[in-house]
């Protein structure tokens, strides 16, 4: 996007914090509350594209309560927030940005088209800094991060992981090109058991387990919920594999990010393959040629019933 169209969204989200609060698979519930609408029969469900999240056991608790057999917010909510209470991970949600519009720092920048993205920043909240401020003195900023990516950099938050996301409000388009975290992979390196000790590590690198976890999940599931209730945008994409490194200009092995990423975590959310590009990409070249000769391939978030996209009441 344009850097005046990112500039915007900066100036309309300015306010207060937003806090993240997460449980384990909870993802299930947020997009089943998006697809349902106001209600949808159960039966209706186990037909649709989001029929597997119906076994997830946060699921199950809330068809429970759908007695008359249709599954209601209400009953979504209850059992999310019962799960919240249970295995609770608190973030704070902030926004950054990341691009570039020179064409030769485009593969640099790993873009699918030269401008830039919006970056939402899945962060720490203050119970997680707590405990690792009792190993890392608060002057040292962003210590398993690499600087040169789009996490924060001042202030107290400390970013778990992030999501790059391009989009089109004339299109009601979004593609989330890219989810990532340093920290997680960091944090396992060796080498800080030389620079912080190996027991504060040790007990570091315990303190984090529950965020290794879902780090994926949860960065994926804040994305979409910002996507669609704060800016408003219904149709998400997502990268394939294969396509989103060749568009990135990915080649060298070292360079690849997993491939769980772009081919387990879109399958769990339901993201269904797809030929056709996000309209606001078609135009760029490399993508035209991929539609073309049948090469690429993209996940779309299936969308259907009232209210989806809508943002939410002021």
């Amino acid at each position: 996007m344009e850097k005046t169209q990112l500039e915007l969204i900066h100036e309309c989200m300015e306010g207060p914090r937003r806090v993240y609060h997460y449980a384990p698979d909870s993802y299930a519930i947020q997009l089943l509350g998006d697809y349902i609408g106001t209600g949808m029969r159960v039966a209706v469900l186990r037909r649709s594209p989001y029929a597997r999240l119906l076994d997830k056991p946060i699921v199950r608790d809330a068809l429970a309560l759908a007695g008359k057999g249709e599954l209601e917010p209400w009953h979504l909510e209850l059992a999310r927030g019962e799960y919240t209470v249970r295995q609770p991970l608190h973030f704070v949600l902030t926004l950054g940005e990341w691009g570039t519009e020179d064409q030769e720092d485009r593969a640099w920048h790993q873009l699918t088209r030269t401008g830039y993205h919006l970056v939402l920043q899945l962060n720490f909240a203050s119970d997680h800094i707590r405990s690792l401020r009792q190993l890392v003195h608060p002057e040292n900023i962003a210590p398993f991060s690499c600087h040169l990516h789009p996490v924060r950099q001042e202030g107290d938050h400390e970013t778990l992981a992030w999501a790059r996301i391009d989009l089109d409000f004339t299109s009601n388009e979004a593609l989330i090109e890219e989810v990532q975290s340093d920290w997680v992979r960091e944090v396992r390196e060796p080498f800080y058991d030389e620079i912080y000790g190996k027991d504060m590590m040790r007990t570091y690198r315990q303190a984090l387990q529950p965020y290794a976890r879902v780090w994926a999940e949860a960065v994926l599931a804040a994305a979409l919920y910002f996507i669609r209730h704060e800016l408003g945008i219904e149709t998400v994409f997502y990268n394939s594999f294969e396509t989103g490194n060749k568009l990135k200009g990915l080649a060298h092995e070292t360079d690849l990010p997993p491939r769980s990423l772009y081919i387990e975590l879109p399958k769990k959310f339901c993201f269904a393959p797809t030929r056709r590009a996000p309209t606001f990409l078609q135009p760029v070249r490399f993508v035209h040629y991929l539609q073309r000769s049948g090469q690429g391939l993209w996940f779309k978030l299936p969308t259907q019933g009232a209210g989806h996209g809508k943002k939410a009441a002021a």
